[in-house]
């Protein structure tokens, strides 16, 4: 009997992808009395239980057997490292007051950024410490993490610098974004595009990603276009938000450049569909900033299905959209946006890791990492099915079973 770090098993019901990226209509794997090996930080095998469990002696064991097993959650969209709040604002925008009329009197995105600007690099640190465990709560393994609330570009470096501080001991990987959000108020819109373009190289190590708020009142397309072609010169992925407020043509950009991932999209022309899976991209959703902006707007889905497109999903996490579970923008995709709950398991999953250049993750195969989360669910559906409740048994990442709280240990021998 071979001797394994960790096995869980017997489980109710595993379910991943076979292979990525999942598109809608495709196979999954869907597996009862199921059983998985995990040495180290790679799973070695997944089977029958009867197999499993004959084959391998674990040094724990997570006992399953009325529980719905599933790869790790991976949250591809988040604005995590900002400080303070915008909680008044939400009782302005409840009374009608435009958008607009909140910048005028101090408050928005540039509300935050004043906020951010001004806090330590400790402060942040703690801030941002105290999110990736809490996300970690909510199954998510995996977390893409963008600047942006600095704007100016020494506040962006320094943003950067503290999402790649390896002091920050956080229990789920990060993925560093550089986000090209909004134009400065107090300079020259194009003289500050020239700068981002010329400062990349600065970036260059402390971002895996370029991003820019391409939309009405933040990047036009030309504008875009720019620091796009120069990060991709420079070998930065591709990210892009799009079509959010408004179609001003930035979903077009799929025809230029190779972007990983085209973001909100809910004023995508159903066309546009075609050219983003002919681009080879990932459309991202963000169903709780639909919530949060209470928009009536909804992306294309039925369009992006029918052309082939991946979808994943995001949490969009921010100020404007404070939501640190990835489990309720899946709920919310089924019920805002009509997702299938297969669908939705396989946005938070294996697509979202595609749209991060993943290939190691996001589905429940030997040679992959073990991400995984035990659901205190009987089955796939229930994830879509119930809504407002944590429904995490157990978060496994990279092998160790996670402690939910930043003093406690990472590595839990009393798992079975």
């Amino acid at each position: 009997m071979g001797r394994v770090s960790l096995l869980i098993g017997p489980i109710g019901q595993l379910v991943t992808a076979k292979s990525m990226p999942w598109r809608y209509g495709d196979q999954v794997l869907i597996m009862e009395n199921a059983g998985i090996a995990v040495d180290g930080n790679k799973i070695i095998e997944v089977g029958s239980w009867d197999t499993i469990g004959s084959k391998y002696e674990g040094e724990c064991r997570i006992p399953a057997e009325e529980s719905l097993v599933t790869a790790g959650l991976i949250d591809p969209h988040t604005h995590l490292l900002f400080s303070g709040s915008r909680e008044d604002e939400l009782e302005l925008k409840l009374e009608g007051v435009p958008y607009e009329e909140i910048l005028r009197r101090g408050g928005g995105i540039y509300r935050t950024v004043s906020a951010t600007v001004g806090a330590t690099d400790n402060e942040l640190r703690r801030i941002l410490l105290n999110r990736l465990f809490e996300v970690a709560k909510y199954g998510t393994t995996t977390i893409e993490v963008k600047s942006g609330y600095g704007i100016e570009l020494n506040q962006e470096i320094r943003l950067l610098r503290i999402i790649n501080d390896p002091s920050i001991k956080a229990p789920i990987d990060v993925v560093p974004t550089y986000l090209v959000h909004v134009p400065p108020r107090d300079m020259d819109r194009g003289e500050y595009v020239n700068m981002v373009m010329g400062s990349l190289d600065k970036v260059k190590g402390l971002a895996k990603f370029v991003d820019v708020f391409c939309d009405e009142g933040a990047f036009t397309v030309q504008e875009t276009r720019g620091i796009l072609r120069e990060a991709s010169r420079r070998g930065f992925g591709l990210r892009l938000h799009a079509d959010e407020i408004a179609y001003i043509g930035c979903s077009d950009l799929v025809r230029e450049f190779s972007i990983a991932s085209l973001d909100h999209l809910l004023n995508l022309p159903e066309q546009n569909a075609r050219l983003i899976a002919e681009g080879g991209s990932v459309a991202t959703l963000l169903p709780v900033t639909i919530l949060s902006l209470m928009s009536s707007k909804r992306p294309p889905v039925k369009a992006l299905r029918g052309a082939g497109v991946p979808i994943a999903l995001g949490s969009d996490f921010s100020p404007n959209s404070w939501s640190l579970n990835m489990q309720y923008a899946m709920e919310l995709a089924t019920y805002l946006l009509g997702m299938a709950p297969i669908e939705v398991l396989m946005a938070a999953t294996v697509n979202a890791a595609y749209s991060l250049g993943f290939r190691d993750r996001g589905i429940i195969q030997p040679g992959y990492l073990a991400d995984i989360v035990v659901w205190d669910t009987p089955n796939y559906r229930w994830l879509s099915y119930e809504l407002g409740r944590n429904k995490v048994l157990a978060v496994i990442k990279r092998g160790a079973v996670l402690d939910s709280t930043p003093m406690g240990t990472v590595i839990s021998k009393e798992c079975a």
